[in-house]
């Protein structure tokens, strides 16, 4: 705990004894210097320093601070994490004597007023100076988002406290104060509003802590997480709204997610839809039950959300992927939406965009009310403006770039990217992309360019490094300058920061460049990446998703002339091979980099360490993933008829070297899943849950599911949807929700 100034001057503080030629001085001098010494004791900070003891750190705040409950909350937090940065120092609040001060400002105590329509400032400035041994930090900030902000950003980017997950901060271990006596350090927000929407349909991490209130310890998780926001300087959190939830308990949950948000300075929105039918998504109107009327029904949907304070309402105006937008079918229900969002309740409207084409004249939908707001939303690990993206049967999305550049001067509008997709594409296979950091990174500048208000970065779970994506992308959100120098920053930055050394900087570099070369530039992501649930279907119903080969595997078993069989071989399956090799051996060195680090004398770098082991075996995987899906396409080329004894080897065999690479990588994946931050019955085991899927999102991780079906697939010569399907068709289209 933290000791006052009297238990300073009583406990590790000694009075000073005078030496005898001041001893025989007048009584009058020796009086006068004993009130000097005193009152240099007393003074707030300049406190004579005495080798031999605990480094005293104090934080000095005013009771009208204090009583702001975001200041408050940052600065507890700050005194607990200093303690363990500093675990043999003296750290409180108010102490009038430290080695250093850290003075925050002084701000008017609370009043009530109306919610305002913006975030408030969360600029901060730090100037560090030094005078008479105390180290003094004072912090300018005109608001306690920004006191908060300005403390944990020195943490971070001054002591390298490391934020990288909810359920993880890599701490150093140090004994004195490392940091220059004269600087100065401040940060400024690239976007007014910078958080995340944490994409719940899936049933990812929080999805079952923020839709059940019975889940034991659910809002202490929905808090670390919120506490995870704050400490990386986001203001903002959204979720999508599931369908069975029971909703007087819900309600009342949600209050208390929503109030302690507040607290922390962070503002919080919810996703619903009007009527959409697909991943059990909330509804706020039965299609099929048109009376009394879809307006009464848009009306008590919003009478009963708004017994919570939400910030904002995101709305999703299509039925589903692939389907009709109901801002065609219903435009006057949807307007009545959106008006009502504002004018009765006081709150924004963000209308929800897709990269599938609408359908109806414009590509990205549009709210139909001036006074809403739009998310200009991209997909998977590819950027905004890069000239190939297969995604959703798209060439790139550009065009949502264009629609951003149009919006932004009309209405309030944030960028809403994936830092991960799940389904087939990323963590379910599972893959560890890289190309995430380069797209966002590139993202970011484009949209602060363009004068994007908001940052809302769509994520899908943190497991398998994905955690990397949202670290990083949290402290990409903002600006930093050091004695008033921009510092720059990188795609790999805050990799780079988690093990300061120029070796693994160099093989993080390689990886990032490999990946880029063959995943995205020679397009093996559309073999890395499992099929979709709805990619096997028969035409038309074999609607595009993710990148997907250009063939069907029963064409290339059946149908395939010779040469484009040898096509297939000589290209992506020899790219593959190559893709694998090259990763593989330099997983291998990074692995040497690593032990080498570990078994260096004075090694404190184990928290750091096992998060670059975790990283890197997500690299391999992706390795072996890669040797893997080659195997199989061999594997069913093999089998083709009237080929007679094929020289890369009989069927069978290559089916049998493909089970020996899934056994290697299922090593890896037990390895992977001990250091897991959440239970494993919930994330990567089957579990019942509120989404459309009977199972925690690492579940077909966990037996490497897609590798084994596609294996099965050669075997059995079986490329429909109905085989080994993983998938309740049932539930992930949601028909019966018409009627509700």
């Amino acid at each position: 705990m933290g000791i006052s100034s009297g238990a300073a001057r009583q406990g590790s503080r000694r009075w000073p004894i005078l030496p005898s030629s001041l001893r025989k001085r007048r009584p009058k001098a020796c009086l006068l210097l004993l009130c000097g010494l005193a009152a240099l004791m007393a003074w707030p900070g300049r406190c004579l320093a005495v080798s031999g003891r605990p480094l005293t750190i104090s934080i000095l705040a005013s009771q009208s601070l204090l009583s702001r409950p975001t200041a408050r909350l940052a600065v507890d937090d700050t005194v607990v994490l200093l303690r363990r940065a500093f675990p043999s120092a003296r750290i409180g609040v108010g102490q009038g004597c430290a080695d250093v001060v850290i003075n925050l400002p002084e701000l008017p105590a609370a009043t009530a007023s109306a919610r305002p329509a913006a975030p408030p400032d969360s600029s901060f400035c730090w100037r560090s100076t030094r005078r008479g041994g105390v180290t003094t930090l004072g912090l300018a900030a005109s608001t306690p988002e920004g006191v908060a902000c300005g403390l944990y950003a020195l943490l971070q980017e001054r002591l390298a406290i490391r934020f990288i997950h909810p359920r993880e901060t890599l701490f150093p271990a140090y004994r004195s104060w490392p940091l220059k006596s004269s600087y100065t350090f401040a940060g400024a927000p690239r976007f007014s509003v910078r958080g995340f929407h944490l994409h719940t349909l899936h049933p990812i991490e929080l999805t079952d802590p923020l839709m059940n209130p019975e889940l034991s310890g659910g809002l202490d998780e929905v808090k670390e997480y919120i506490d995870w926001l704050a400490r990386n300087g986001q203001n903002t959190m959204q979720f999508f709204l599931l369908r069975e939830l029971g909703r007087p308990a819900w309600i009342r949950h949600a209050a208390g997610i929503v109030e302690y948000a507040h607290r922390r300075g962070v503002r919080c929105g919810v996703e619903i839809s009007l009527s959409m039918l697909q991943q059990q998504a909330f509804q706020s109107l039965a299609l099929l039950r048109p009376y009394p009327s879809y307006c009464r029904q848009v009306d008590a949907t919003l009478a009963w959300l708004f017994r919570v304070r939400w910030d904002f309402i995101t709305l999703e105006p299509a039925m589903g992927e692939h389907l009709p937008v109901l801002s065609g079918l219903l435009p006057g229900v949807q307007r009545h939406m959106e008006r009502e969002v504002v004018r009765r309740y006081g709150s924004r409207l963000m209308l929800a965009t897709h990269v599938i084409p609408s359908g109806h004249g414009e590509r990205v939908r549009r709210p139909l009310e001036p006074t809403s707001g739009i998310l200009i939303h991209t997909v998977m690990c590819y950027s905004v403006s890069e000239p190939h993206a297969p995604v959703y049967g798209n060439v790139n999305q550009r065009f949502m770039l264009d629609a951003a550049r149009d919006e932004v001067r009309r209405r309030e509008t944030w960028y809403w990217p994936e830092s991960s997709y799940w389904v087939g594409f990323d963590s379910s296979v599972p893959l560890l992309l890289l190309p995430y950091l380069d797209s966002r990174w590139s993202d970011m500048d484009q949209m602060a360019r363009l004068g994007v208000a908001g940052h809302l970065t769509f994520t899908s779970g943190w497991e398998w490094g994905y955690w990397l994506m949202d670290w990083s992308i949290a402290r990409w959100s903002w600006r930093f300058s050091d004695n008033n120098r921009p510092r720059g920053d990188a795609p790999l930055g805050p990799l780079d920061d988690i093990l300061p050394d120029q070796q693994m900087h160099g093989l993080w570099d390689e990886a990032l460049r490999l990946q880029n070369r063959y995943l995205k530039e020679r397009g093996l992501m559309r073999y890395l990446a499992a099929l979709t649930p709805f990619s096997e279907l028969p035409h038309p119903f074999d609607r595009p998703f993710q990148p997907a080969p250009g063939f069907r595997y029963s064409w290339l078993l059946n149908d395939a002339t010779p040469g484009e069989a040898q096509a297939v071989l000589a290209g992506p399956v020899a790219d593959m091979e190559a893709y694998s090799v090259a990763m593989n051996s330099l997983a291998t060195r990074i692995d040497t980099r690593l032990a080498q680090l570990e078994a260096a004398p004075g090694n404190h770098l184990r928290g750091p360490l096992q998060a670059a082991r975790e990283l890197n075996r997500g690299l391999r995987v992706t390795a072996l993933r890669a040797r893997h899906r080659a195997l199989t396409l061999r594997a069913l080329v093999a089998k083709r008829p009237g080929r007679g004894a094929p020289p890369g080897g009989r069927p069978e065999d290559i089916l049998a070297r493909a089970a020996l690479t899934r056994i290697e990588a299922l090593a890896l994946v037990a390895r992977q899943e001990s250091g897991y931050r959440y239970p494993l019955e919930r994330i990567a085991r089957r579990t019942a849950n509120l989404t459309a899927y009977p199972f925690g999102y690492l579940y077909p991780a966990s037996r490497l599911f897609f590798w084994e079906r596609e294996e099965e697939q050669v075997r059995h010569e079986r490329f429909d949807a109905l085989f080994m399907n993983l998938w309740d068709f049932r539930r992930t289209l949601g028909l019966g929700s018409l009627l509700r």
